[in-house]
């Protein structure tokens, strides 16, 4: 584990960091295929193919090949069908992960800055959070169509640092993929990578994370073995 400066905010990952939302993407992956025949891949292929916002996760799907890109004509069909139906159902089958809400509070009360930052669409961001009830803890909410570029372009993690008004390397980066820990990486951030998501860890293991959590509540876990636990601004133990 990395030694991190100073913790003034926390950024996380939507998808497979803070909820599970797989089943629902898998429901509208699956419309999306099947109705143009294509037979859809499993829940745990599409967990796979989750992270690099919804028109990759579909390449991926028709593919069925994590660097696969489709035919422009098929993937336009598969695409429409996919954000109609996941539109729709965007929050029947997701649930917050064990400890998630817990922990956002938790952090909150202490008086760390709090932000979220997905790839994924922003009009399936926002009511997501909005049904889960989320959305309350995030001040700013950076989606994969909020800015020009998104993770693992450090964009959207450099806007959040400077809306905040803090320095980048007073940020830390929660997320469950690679994509994750690389935009922390070019944002000059530290990361946290949790272990429960749709990332393997397999690919983390030479990109040297501040720490790897098999639950999000260890990060309070982390930050309880500081002496000065309770102030804003706070350096994790190395």
């Amino acid at each position: 584990m990395n030694a991190c400066p100073t913790a003034s905010a926390f950024i996380f990952d939507l998808d497979g960091t803070l909820v599970d939302s797989a089943p629902d993407i898998a429901a509208s992956v699956a419309h999306a295929l099947q109705t143009i025949g294509f037979e859809a891949p499993s829940l745990a292929r599409i967990r796979s193919f989750i992270g690099n916002g919804a028109d990759r996760l579909i390449h991926r799907s028709l593919t069925d090949d994590i660097n696969g890109t489709a035919d422009d004509v098929l993937f336009n069909r598969a695409a429409k069908l996919f954000f109609r139906h996941y539109e729709d159902n965007v929050c029947c089958r997701s649930i917050v992960y064990a400890s998630v809400t817990e922990t956002l509070t938790a952090l909150r009360n202490r008086g760390h800055l709090l932000a979220c930052a997905t790839n994924k669409p922003t009009r399936f961001t926002d009511p997501l959070l909005k049904q889960l009830g989320l959305d309350q803890f995030f001040p700013i909410t950076l989606s994969g169509d909020s800015l020009e570029a998104k993770k693992p372009a450090p964009d959207q993690l450099l806007f959040v640092a400077e809306h905040f008004k803090i320095a980048p390397q007073q940020c830390v980066m929660v997320g469950d993929t690679i994509t994750d820990i690389v935009a922390a990486e070019n944002a000059n951030m530290s990361s946290i990578y949790v272990s429960y998501g749709y990332g393997d860890i397999s690919d983390i293991d030479l990109r040297h994370p501040l720490a790897v959590v098999d639950s999000l509540d260890q990060i309070i876990d982390l930050l309880n073995a500081v002496p000065d636990a309770r102030k804003g601004s706070l350096v994790l133990p190395a």
